[in-house]
């Protein structure tokens, strides 16, 4: 079938969640199901789909997509404050000066260890939950503000996770929510770094007692490479001497220097690898969503489609077996063999032969399986009757076998004629429906119906006229 939609692929695999502990009531559904005939696996999705409207499955579901985007935005918010804290924290507002090393360490330093881990997540096998704790944050508040805290929020979570981990999606998922997240972060401490240097002025230098001052030199210079492949100013060895003597810095057209080039270290270093990470985020949902599919091979979903095939209605397998009604074969030219009697598909308990039959009838008997019905057609082939009686069961109900029989009969005897045996035990309307099944397949024309066995044997030739139901009924 063709790839499911999200929401009925996610209430399938939670149905099956919450089935875990114990099966659902469905006696209704699945004989609601089984009549629609669909090809597997779409029984089992409509089922899941009319079990999770009983649970409201489906209206959390709706309720989770509308609050997750507000979700976001909440903690966006948060990463603006968070952002606007970060360019605080590197500004020192009464001294006016910033170390410039400080200030990387404070902006970036979080983001590229959580970077870190989220790439290692992608790369290691395993538990692929981590390495996204702001999309795992976002995924934990949407969760429990929409889906609630019973058994069916918790499947339709567990469901929605399982799904994204088949399909290798999880951690691209919250690493998007991730993404967005620091890139939002970046944009507002970027927004509020360039307002603090555009309208104050500040002294951007560095210090040490530990390092080697030089160290600090090449770690600038290192640093300023790829800032300056985009546009942003690299500062000079002298200037980054002079940044390093408190006594005697470097002049205003050097201070902004070392000012973009803190700001570019922080576009190149932390914004734009956030987000290059959340447009690849994008990129592999695009490629990647249509596996999110239940994993219909699993013992559960075979045990409900074997069910669910347990109701569906018997299908007629062989239509094109027998000619269609009103095509009958002609008779047997010059069949003079001795009379038949053929037992079809007779009731155990019905005495068989009959007592008092006379001597030159010969006796057939088949219980309707494909040998039984083989041998019977064959010797009767063979004999070429005048007459033959077909005795069948008088409350049994007549089936496309017992037609297919009687058409498989009529070239080999000069009369056909058949006998409803056990007629005293059946009802009017059960040796009525005989009647009109002959009437209806078009043989009541040609093969008689009695209710007792002399009547059949004494009749000759094929009937000339049609038996109604209500001839039939009204025979003694």
């Amino acid at each position: 079938m063709p790839n499911l939609p999200l929401d009925d692929a996610t209430v399938t695999e939670a149905i099956r969640l919450i089935e875990s502990a114990g099966p659902l009531e469905d006696q209704s559904i699945l004989r609601q199901v089984a009549r629609s005939a669909e090809p597997a696996p779409a029984p089992l999705v409509q089922r899941a789909r009319l079990l999770g409207e009983r649970l409201g499955l489906a209206q959390r579901l709706a309720r989770a997509r509308d609050l997750a985007p507000l979700v976001l935005m909440a903690l966006a918010a948060l990463m603006v404050l968070t952002g606007l804290g970060l360019a605080g924290t590197v500004v020192d507002a009464q001294a006016r000066r910033i170390n410039v090393f400080a200030a990387l360490a404070g902006l970036l330093g979080l983001h590229l260890a959580t970077l870190l881990f989220w790439l290692l997540a992608l790369l290691l096998p395993g538990d692929r939950r981590g390495g996204a704790l702001a999309g795992r944050l976002w995924l934990g508040l949407t969760a429990r503000a929409a889906l609630g805290r019973g058994r069916e929020g918790a499947a339709l979570l567990e469901a929605g996770v399982r799904l994204l981990e088949r399909a290798r999606l999880l951690p691209w998922v919250l690493g998007f929510a991730s993404h967005a997240l620091w890139v939002i972060g970046f944009a507002a401490a970027l927004a509020g770094l360039l307002a603090a240097l555009a309208f104050r002025r500040y002294t951007l230098g560095w210090e040490t007692t530990l390092l080697d001052p030089t160290r600090f030199a090449s770690a600038v210079h290192a640093l300023a490479w790829l800032p300056g492949q985009l546009g942003f100013p690299v500062p000079d060895a002298a200037l980054v001497r002079a940044a390093g003597d408190p006594s005697a810095g470097p002049d205003a057209a050097g201070q902004a220097v070392l000012a973009w080039w803190l700001v570019g270290c922080v576009v190149v270093y932390g914004l734009l690898p956030r987000l290059l990470c959340a447009l690849a985020c994008v990129l592999v949902w695009r490629l990647r969503r249509h596996r999110l599919q239940p994993d219909f091979g699993d013992a559960a979903y075979r045990q409900v489609q074997a069910r669910i095939d347990a109701l569906a209605p018997a299908q007629v397998v062989d239509a094109d077996g027998a000619p269609a009604a009103g095509a009958l074969p002609a008779a047997a030219v010059g069949a003079e063999g001795g009379p038949v009697l053929l037992g079809f598909e007779l009731d155990p308990a019905t005495p068989w032969p009959p007592a008092g039959l006379p001597a030159d009838l010969g006796v057939l008997a088949s219980d309707g399986g494909a040998a039984s019905r083989a041998a019977a057609v064959g010797q009767i082939a063979a004999r070429q009757p005048r007459q033959l009686v077909v005795a069948c069961q008088a409350g049994a109900s007549p089936d496309r076998g017992t037609e297919r029989l009687l058409r498989e009969l009529l070239p080999l005897a000069g009369g056909l004629h058949l006998w409803l045996a056990g007629h005293d035990t059946a009802t009017a309307a059960e040796r009525a429906r005989w009647a009109r099944w002959l009437h209806d397949t078009g043989l009541g024309a040609v093969v008689p119906c009695h209710d007792d066995l002399s009547d059949a044997l004494a009749a000759n030739g094929r009937a000339d006229t049609t038996f109604s139901a209500a001839d039939t009924a009204r025979r003694p």
